[in-house]
C-alpha cells in the first residue's frame, strides 16, 4: 500500500491525508483520496485479480466521461489517467463529487423530499444527452442490438444447465416480438438510481460507466423501469420516483426521438430477464465454490421476483 500510496501521491504531485478503498463491483477497484489540502479525489483502477469481461477498459470509461461532459451531462471530471507500466494495472483519478447514491435514502429521507419532485423528469433529460454524444469517437466500443443482447443472455443463461420454465417461456416471447431497432446510441447501460449522485438540492452526477456500449436508448430508458429498480416503491414505474410520462416528457423535451411505449414494454421484459440471469450469476459463483458468500447464496431469491414480474408484464400487461 505505500508504494501505492507514493504512485499517487507522484501523479497528483501533493501528499496523502487519507487513502480509503470503497466497497465496489469486481470490476474496479474505487479509492477515495484525501490529500493534505483538504481536496478529495476519487481513483478507479483494474483490481488485482481478473478484470470482469462484462466491463469495458477503465481507459475507455475515462474517455466516455470526457466525450458526455460536452454534452452537459453531470460527470465528474478527469484529472490523470494511468496505464499498465504503472505496475498498478489502469486507471484514473477523478474529482470528488458530494452527495448520496443508495436509493432507499433518496427515495424515502426527509431531506430529499424537494428533489424527489422534479427528478423523474431530470433523469430523462439527462439521458437523452447522454443518447446524443458522439458515437464516432468510441468506436472500440461493443455495437449491441436487442437480437444480439438476447442471444447473448441466452447463452449465459443456458451455461446453468439449470432450466427456469418461465426464463424459458420470456426468451421465447421476445424471439417472436423483438422490438425494431432504433438509430444507434451511445448507452450507459446500467443508467438507475445507485449509479446517480444525488445532493438535496440537484442531481450531481452520472457514475459507472463499465458496462456502455452502443445500443438503442430504450434499453437505457427501460431499465430505470425494472420493478427490482424501483426499490420498493413499486407504483412508480420510472426508477420508484415518478411516472412513465414523466421520465419520456424529460427525453423527449432535448431529443428528436419520440418514445414508442409498445417498445419500451419490450425492452422492460428484456431488462427483467437480464436482472434474473444476473442473479443467477451471482447465485452459481456461490454454489459452484468460486466465492463463497451469503450476500451471492442470498441473491438467489430475486431470480422467483423477477419470475412473478415477467408474468406479470406478458401475461397480464402490468408494468
Amino acid at each position: 500500500m505505500d508504494n501505492f500510496k507514493k504512485f499517487i501521491e507522484d501523479l497528483l504531485d501533493s501528499k496523502i491525508k487519507d487513502l480509503n478503498r470503497l466497497s465496489g463491483g469486481a470490476s474496479a477497484e474505487t479509492y477515495k483520496i484525501c490529500l493534505s489540502d483538504h481536496k478529495n479525489y476519487i481513483l478507479r483502477k483494474t483490481p488485482d485479480s481478473a478484470e470482469s469481461k462484462l466491463a469495458i477498459s477503465k481507459k475507455l470509461e475515462a474517455k466516455i466521461q470526457k466525450i458526455v461532459q460536452k454534452n452537459n451531462v453531470p460527470v465528474p471530471r478527469i484529472l490523470k489517467e494511468f496505464d499498465e507500466s504503472s505496475g498498478f494495472g489502469s486507471g484514473y483519478i477523478m474529482e470528488f463529487i458530494d452527495g448520496e447514491t443508495i436509493a432507499r435514502k433518496i427515495l424515502r429521507d426527509e431531506k430529499y423530499k424537494k428533489i424527489r419532485s422534479s427528478l423523474t423528469f431530470q433523469i430523462g433529460e439527462i439521458l437523452s444527452k447522454i443518447h446524443q454524444s458522439d458515437i464516432g469517437q468510441l468506436a472500440e466500443l461493443k455495437k449491441m442490438s436487442f437480437d444480439v443482447a438476447l442471444n447473448d443472455l441466452h447463452e449465459v443463461y443456458k451455461t446453468f444447465e439449470e432450466p427456469q420454465p418461465i426464463f424459458e417461456y420470456a426468451f421465447n416471447y421476445l424471439a417472436k416480438n423483438s422490438p425494431k431497432d432504433s438509430h444507434n446510441v451511445l448507452v450507459h447501460g446500467d443508467y438507475r438510481l445507485g449509479n446517480f449522485i444525488i445532493s438535496e438540492d440537484s442531481f450531481e452526477s452520472v457514475i459507472d460507466w463499465e458496462l456502455a456500449h452502443i445500443g438503442n436508448p430504450l434499453e437505457d430508458l427501460s431499465w430505470l423501469c425494472v420493478k427490482s429498480w424501483r426499490f420498493g416503491n413499486n407504483s412508480k414505474r420510472a426508477a420508484g420516483l415518478g411516472s412513465i410520462e414523466e421520465l419520456i416528457e424529460g427525453y423527449e423535451i432535448n431529443s428528436n426521438m419520440k418514445i414508442d411505449l409498445e417498445e419500451l414494454n419490450l425492452w422492460q421484459i428484456y431488462g427483467s430477464l437480464r436482472w434474473g440471469i444476473i442473479c443467477m450469476i451471482q447465485t452459481f459463483a456461490h454454489l459452484n465454490g468460486n466465492l463463497k458468500s451469503l450476500e451471492k447464496a442470498a441473491i438467489g431469491r430475486r431470480v422467483s421476483e423477477t419470475e412473478f414480474d415477467l408474468m406479470n408484464m406478458i401475461k397480464n400487461k402490468k408494468f
